[in-house]
């Protein structure tokens, strides 16, 4: 995993400078520093706004009595977004507005979440050597039914007391 990282340590920048040469290139190095200034700013206000916002959601949903998980998320992505775009670099700004943009970042969530439902593997051997293993899936909670349309229950009282 440190390798991994060290990798994209390096190979990040100077992807980034690679494409700030190219694109200073073709517009002029003054229109591309300004170009990366512009999208540092413009991104730290879209952050500020939409971190407030989202703060709001889960606000409201805490007040409902519901779990903030989808504002939770986007707070998440809205930080993630804002750091990507502090880092000097066109690729990253980018990366980073894109994190910024509504619909985009919903879609981003819906698709990371598909990744995180809960399973799991278990093993167990008793004390005389019986294994018993199998594997578990967290299934989706199930809708409350309304009482009205249950149908009624019957039985009797038995007393134990006799």
């Amino acid at each position: 995993m440190a390798k991994v990282f060290l990798i994209l340590f390096v190979l990040i920048p100077l992807a980034e400078l690679y494409v700030l040469i190219q694109v200073g290139g073709v517009i002029g190095a003054l229109p591309t520093v300004l170009l990366t200034v512009f999208t540092a700013v413009a991104g730290f206000l879209l952050m500020r706004s939409q971190g407030m916002s989202t703060l709001q959601q889960a606000q409201i949903a805490m007040a409902q009595g519901e779990a903030p998980q989808m504002a939770m998320m986007e707070g998440v992505f809205i930080f993630l977004g804002g750091v990507l775009l502090l880092l000097p670099g066109l690729m990253t700004d980018t990366l980073g507005l894109l994190f910024l943009i509504p619909f985009v970042r919903r879609a981003l969530i819906r698709q990371t979440m598909k990744g995180f439902a809960v399973k799991g593997h278990y093993r167990y051997q008793n004390s005389q050597g019986d294994t018993f293993e199998g594997e578990w899936r967290e299934a989706e909670p199930k809708k409350p039914q309304s009482l009205s349309h249950r149908e009624p229950l019957e039985g009797e009282v038995l007393d134990d007391k006799k």
